[in-house]
């Protein structure tokens, strides 16, 4: 795989469970900003559209606390939040936040209100241009809570002044332009800590006093509910307006990458069950296929699973292992080291291939199987120098080293290699390099449609990086149509073979962090899964193995539903983990694949499934 960068995160969050809802960081709330570590600062530097700072008055000062045991002389409103706002403005150009997007001070009144309110009121007097909506449609909304006067008063008050309602209170209709919203405690409605999911009563008193907030026209707010991911997600599935958090960090990930942690409404497709004829028998192998889901842990299938509605051809396999995928130098591998483990048979250091620990190149699976008369293919969805191709034909201590796997490629025993790049091979190798391998006998396509797989020629299909793009972008059934091409002409010699297939891009939607990018590219696998499955049954002397080079991105499944094909997901890196990957294994010899052991021990397993001892 080739190094990938985060992309930037949108703010669509789609309801796992049913409906569409936008939401944005405006909807955020930093509940008691003002115990936070940076007051008002970390919460504006996420810009959260509301922060809150409960309030007392003493000797004509407004201070800021939770209680009044905890004045301190120097924590005042003004110094802590009304001159941050009158920065904001200085420094974004009149607005409090660069790209326009709204503040509001929820301001909680805790001492007596009349008199706090007349206090807050002289305060900001000098300020009023940042906090009067009628003259500054940028200024910043202050909303009252706490011991507010009674609503019979509240139009008494200067009109910058808007208030905070309760679900269980009827307000006169001239009222409603000065209520910016209706919150009231969740430990009213449920004792839920913010783990697992509420109860199905609990929900139900949830969900009543939303609804008729909304039926009011009011937006919505719960205060007192768990800052935890699972409560942020489920507030937002029942379309609370305002969320709330003591971790406003936390809050900002979920809210900002809720349409790249979601999955709903993908394609569904028809898996393959097989015979199980040939099924762990003890007769020797013919062909072996081993095919590597990059960067796919447990996680990442069993999301493919779930979107795909309870279905993969790939948990239709009966043997089982686990993979650890240590590398010499690291404790989580790359796709060099961990491709050239299983291409070699060898552990060695992160970015090295088909070379061990001392940087001393040694034999791959394609040189020590064309020797025996047994030809070997590669088939990928990036391009054929990536780390996880080159492990079974290339040989280099840095596999950034594109130029020289590529003229690798070209002189290696491989008979078939199929996979994109061919941009950089016209540049590394010169514009003539089609012609000159077709002078030496080589078969040498860049069109899919153009491949003849009856050919009995050394066979390159080298095809425009666009051509092997990801499924979001529409590369459609490439993979499921180059195995089986690939498969029909391995096949035709009669004398055995060995194919590699990698699901190339779901690593990309780890390192993305883009759950629908990696669950399409799950699916996208799964069908080729298919195909080799079906190939192993009408053959009955081929083993099948699907498997990892290594887990990429931690992937946490959050919440979901298996008969709608929705998902919620949470990732924990941007990098790969040292978690261990799991081994499926179809066919005969498929139960030497059972166990716990090293990954470097796939590449003599497949020997023994040859016959060879390593």
């Amino acid at each position: 795989m080739k190094k990938l960068f985060l992309l930037p995160a949108l703010i669509l969050a789609i309801n796992v469970h049913a409906q569409t809802k936008t939401y944005s960081i405006a909807q955020a709330h930093s509940h008691n900003d003002y115990e936070r570590s940076t007051p008002f600062y970390e919460a504006a530097s996420l810009r959260f559209g509301s922060i809150e700072a409960d309030i007392h008055l003493k000797d004509g000062v407004l201070y800021v606390a939770h209680d009044h045991k905890d004045i301190q002389a120097f924590r005042t409103f003004k110094e802590m939040y009304l001159l941050p706002v009158v920065r904001q403005f200085a420094v974004n150009n009149g607005k409090a936040y660069p790209d326009g997007s709204p503040m509001q001070l929820l301001v909680d009144i805790k001492t007596e209100g009349r008199s706090t309110l007349k206090a807050l009121q002289e305060l900001l007097i000098p300020y009023r241009q940042y906090f009067d909506r009628s003259v500054n449609p940028e200024a910043v909304k202050i909303v009252l809570s706490g011991n507010v006067p009674p609503a019979a008063e509240w139009n008494q008050y200067d009109p910058l002044f808007f208030f905070d309602g309760r679900p269980d209170s009827t307000y006169p209709a001239s009222l409603k332009p000065r209520i910016a919203m209706v919150s009231v405690s969740f430990t009213n409605y449920s004792k839920w800590n913010g783990k697992g999911t509420l109860t199905p009563a609990d929900l139900e008193k949830v969900k009543q006093v939303i609804d008729k907030a909304h039926a009011q026209g009011y937006p919505f707010r719960f205060w007192g509910a768990p800052s935890s991911k699972s409560c942020y997600y489920k507030l937002m599935d029942l379309g609370v307006d305002i969320i709330g958090t003591d971790k406003p960090t936390e809050l900002y990930d979920v809210i900002s990458n809720t349409a790249k942690t979601t999955v709903a409404g993908l394609p569904v497709h028809e898996i393959y069950t097989p015979t199980y004829a040939s099924d762990a028998t003890q007769v020797r192998s013919k062909n072996v296929i081993l095919m590597i889901g990059d960067g796919t842990g447990l996680a990442q299938m069993f999301a493919g699973y779930t979107a795909n509605k309870g279905a993969l051809s790939l948990f239709k396999m009966k043997q089982l292992g686990l993979s650890k995928t240590q590398s010499i130098d690291n404790y989580h591998t790359d796709s060099a080291a961990g491709g050239s483990a299983m291409g070699t048979g060898v552990k060695t250091n992160n970015r090295e291939i088909g070379m061990d620990k001392t940087y001393v190149s040694i034999p791959v699976l394609s040189e020590t199987l064309a020797p025996k008369g047994i030809q070997s293919g590669v088939v990928v969805t990036e391009e054929i120098t990536g780390a996880t191709p080159a492990s079974f034909y290339g040989h280099t201590t840095d596999r950034d080293s594109t130029r020289l796997l590529a003229q690798a490629l070209t002189t290696s025993p491989l008979q078939l290699a199929v996979g994109g790049g061919k941009e950089d091979f016209d540049q590394d190798l010169g514009p003539q390099w089609q012609q000159q391998l077709a002078a030496k006998g080589v078969y040498v396509v860049d069109n899919l449609d153009n491949w003849n797989a009856q050919t009995k020629n050394r066979t390159l299909v080298i095809l425009s990086n666009k051509a092997v793009g990801s499924m979001q972008q529409g590369r459609g059934d490439y993979l499921k149509r180059a195995v089986k091409k690939a498969l029909q002409q391995l096949n035709a010699s009669g004398k055995g073979f060995f194919l590699m297939v990698e699901g190339s891009r779901i690593d990309h939607g780890g390192h993305f962090n883009d759950l629908d990018y990696l669950v399409r590219e799950m699916l996208d696998f799964d069908e080729a899964i298919g195909e080799a499955l079906r190939f192993a049954d009408q053959d009955k002397q081929t083993t099948v193995i699907v498997t990892a080079d290594h887990e990429t991105s931690g992937l946490a499944l959050m919440d979901g539903d298996i008969a709608t094909g929705q998902l919620r997901g949470h990732f924990a890196t941007n990098d790969h983990t040292g978690i261990p990957v799991m081994v499926f294994a179809y066919g005969p010899n498929s139960q030497l694949f059972r166990g716990v052991y090293e990954n470097n021990e796939i590449y003599a397993k497949m020997l023994q499934c040859f016959g060879i001892r390593k």
